[in-house]
């Protein structure tokens, strides 16, 4: 798999259809941050625009992983929030993945993380995500991380920075804007996000997928009591 680029070889119209997914992604987030925002404590936005990175998020929202798993809550009671997603894993995700793996006869089965986590930075902030991969976290090697922007990095300037195979140390940004896709090996690469200091707030969506017979989706990291849903997919 390649290490920290946007997915290699998508057809153009393949991009195509991201574009519209990661419209259809923003109005939804937009929507139930307007509605649950104020309600929840995550924030609010500031005047009339609904522009993502006009949210005003609070501090905590990033930090805190009880916000993160309200956030979760607000995606799962988003049935237009999630069809969009499923069309990104459906049309998009798996059959890219799947035109990786010529060499495989017969039907290959994608365990897709179901829902995909939704992360709000506040700007002006301290916060980061420190350096870590993801297999401290019971992450297996037979998964792919998948990230995508949804506010301009052109006015964030802060974004997910990764190495480009694991332990080198060689830590790059991810410049890429909405309708892009990064796709690399977050279980064993190395990754961190270091504090947003502008004024907006960044907005982005992540998750994973195991790959047919490299990965077991009966595993479970002893001790670890969080792991996210999977919708299987087979291709």
């Amino acid at each position: 798999m390649l290490c920290g680029a946007p997915c290699p070889g998508l057809a153009a119209s393949l991009l195509a259809e991201a574009t519209r997914v990661v419209r259809g992604l923003q109005r939804g987030t937009a929507h139930f941050a307007k509605q649950a925002g104020p309600l929840l404590g995550f924030g609010c936005f500031v005047g009339s625009s609904l522009s993502l990175e006009r949210f005003l998020a609070e501090e905590r929202v990033f930090s805190s992983f009880s916000y993160e798993k309200a956030w979760r809550r607000c995606v799962l009671g988003s049935p237009p929030f999630l069809a969009e997603y499923d069309r990104l894993l459906e049309e998009v995700i798996c059959p890219h993945l799947r035109g990786m793996l010529e060499e495989e006869d017969g039907p290959v089965a994608f365990y897709c993380q179901h829902p995909p986590t939704l992360r709000l930075q506040p700007g002006r902030s301290k916060q980061s995500r420190l350096l870590h991969a993801d297999k401290r976290y019971g992450h297996q090697a037979g998964e792919v991380n998948f990230w995508m922007p949804l506010t301009e990095y052109t006015l964030t300037r802060t974004t997910l920075w990764i190495e480009s195979a694991p332990g080198k140390g060689d830590f790059h940004p991810l410049e890429i804007h909405p309708g892009d896709i990064a796709m690399f090996h977050g279980t064993l690469v190395r990754h961190f996000v270091p504090p947003n200091r502008t004024e907006h707030t960044r907005v982005s969506l992540d998750f994973r997928i195991g790959v047919g017979q490299y990965f077991d989706p009966g595993w479970r990291m002893p001790g670890l009591r969080h792991y996210h849903p999977r919708r299987t997919i087979v291709l």
